[in-house]
């Protein structure tokens, strides 16, 4: 793993630096936070409870760089405290709400991968490869790893929403097909195709492909029964072609499916479709929309192709029907998705995948260094109500996370870093210009619970912080024209 030279602990002068802490997932009864402590091995601690005065201590690590803590047995709809530690360093004391459970008898589960792009030795050499921290090399690591993960927290089935392969060529998909889809074991799978799976560029073979080797239908659409619940997978793709298309012809059929079958749907195609603002998403979003507006059975609409965390509504079309982009395996925060099934709604919750080592050497990829790693964690992570929600009875539940930061210059920083580990603690992250770090000196569920420590900090350390709602509504516009600028170079 290397970090940028801030980050030597001879720098700093510290023992250890906790940065890039995280909470990544809250469920309904567990949570998961990651944090890194750069170039030390340390313990993995965490102090945990429903006081912030009466927490409990819990060591599960004694000697790693990557930090992976979760939380089990916790009440739904409970606001816990916490405090991760490492090497007597200690973040700042954090709260979050658990997510309601929905009512009924608990079905079943699935998990959704998505963007895997297997490579072998033919990459496609894309933007996302050279500037944004896409793991070709480790795309094979990555999704045995997944598949390892989801089968350890015993999901039912997984649905892949395309990009399986990196461009489509005869090797990839052998790959897929002889060693790696068979990790899978006797966990069933579905896969939808991606615009990657359909290039015929470059010795791809496109849809051929995919149909011959790995999908074992006749069609890239179907529908599928499982645990009485109705799955179509739906082809958004075009041959060689980035942006997104549901063709008429797939719309009549699946306003056919749905009309014909009024058991509860999941939805799954690669691109997303809910608005304009994506990139390269569905053309044709408000056809799509206007199709499955009039059945209330599509419990959900899941793809990737944007390698992020994203949860859209659209109340006009569809009222509180979640759009969930899926982030992708292969790129940070290489994640996966599962759904938990009950009887009057689903929990959606992505994790990490456990190879926190590998999700930190994408991060640290990302163009420019400290400005791109801030801004591109910001969009590609989301916020902790794109990563984990509930859609109980048709209402989507939500989580929320505001984050109490300081902006300094590299040796303000390190003075207020040290200054807090004699006080209450607080992490590090970089942010949009390299030369400033943030201090992290909370991260809580309400606005309110932000508010009051912003004054209580203040006379603590006699500085003004600033809060934000974590997450990001979209691409910055300045990395949109940056990425738009790189692509002009490399295409002359």
């Amino acid at each position: 793993m290397v970090f940028t030279n801030y980050y030597q602990p001879s720098y700093w002068a510290c023992s250890t630096l906790i940065s890039n802490e995280e909470l990544c997932t809250v469920g309904c009864d567990h949570a998961v936070i990651t944090w890194v402590t750069p170039q030390q091995s340390a313990d993995t601690t965490i102090y945990f409870g429903e006081q912030p005065a009466h927490l409990t201590k819990h060591t599960i690590n004694y000697n790693t760089e990557f930090h992976w803590m979760e939380i089990d047995n916790l009440k739904p709809a409970t606001r816990y405290w916490y405090q991760v530690a490492s090497n007597r360093s200690k973040g700042a004391l954090n709260s979050f709400m658990t997510l309601p459970r929905p009512a009924g008898k608990y079905l079943f589960s699935f998990a959704i991968l998505s963007d895997i792009h297997i490579a072998g030795e033919n990459p496609a050499r894309d933007i996302n490869e050279i500037y944004l921290g896409k793991l070709v090399e480790y795309s094979n690591a990555l999704l045995v790893q997944c598949i390892l993960d989801c089968k350890r927290r015993n999901t039912d089935l997984v649905v892949i929403t395309g990009d399986l392969t990196d461009n489509a060529t005869r090797q990839q998909y052998l790959m897929l097909r002889n060693l790696l889809l068979p990790y899978f074991g006797d966990t069933p799978y579905l896969l939808c195709i991606g615009n990657h799976d359909k290039y015929t560029k470059n010795s791809g073979l496109g849809e051929k492909g995919f149909l011959d080797f790995v999908a074992n239908r006749d069609r890239t659409i179907t529908s599928i029964m499982f645990r009485d619940y109705q799955f179509l997978l739906i082809d958004s793709c075009k041959e060689n072609n980035n942006w997104g298309y549901i063709d008429p012809e797939q719309l009549r059929w699946i306003k056919s499916i749905l009309k014909n079958n009024k058991k509860p749907a999941y939805l799954f195609l690669h691109h997303p479709c809910n608005g304009p603002d994506t990139w390269f998403g569905v053309k044709n979003y408000m056809e799509f929309q206007k199709t499955i507006r009039p059945f209330s059975n599509v419990q959900g609409v899941f793809s990737g192709h944007i390698h992020r965390n994203k949860v859209t509504t659209n109340h006009f079309m569809t009222g509180s029907l979640p759009y969930v982009e899926v982030p992708a395996t292969v790129q940070f925060p290489c994640a996966y998705a599962i759904v938990q099934v009950y009887e009057n709604g689903f929990t959606y919750n992505t994790y990490k995948v456990s190879r926190l080592d590998l999700s930190e050497v994408s991060r640290d990829r990302f163009i420019l260094k400290g400005r791109g790693n801030a801004l591109f964690t910001r969009y590609s992570f989301g916020g902790i109500g794109d990563r984990s929600f509930s859609f109980i009875n048709g209402q989507l539940f939500c989580p929320r996370q505001y984050e109490l930061t300081v902006t300094l210059d590299q040796q303000k920083a390190i003075t207020l870093y040290k200054h807090t580990q004699s006080v209450d603690g607080a992490s590090l992250t970089t942010v949009d210009n390299m030369n400033k770090f943030n201090v992290v000196l909370g991260r809580y569920d309400s606005l309110q619970l932000a508010i009051q420590s912003h004054r209580n900090k203040f006379l603590i350390y006699r500085m003004n912080a600033s809060i934000s709602k974590e997450g990001s509504g979209g691409v910055p516009q300045d990395i949109k024209l940056l990425i738009e600028e790189m692509r002009n170079k490399r295409e002359n």
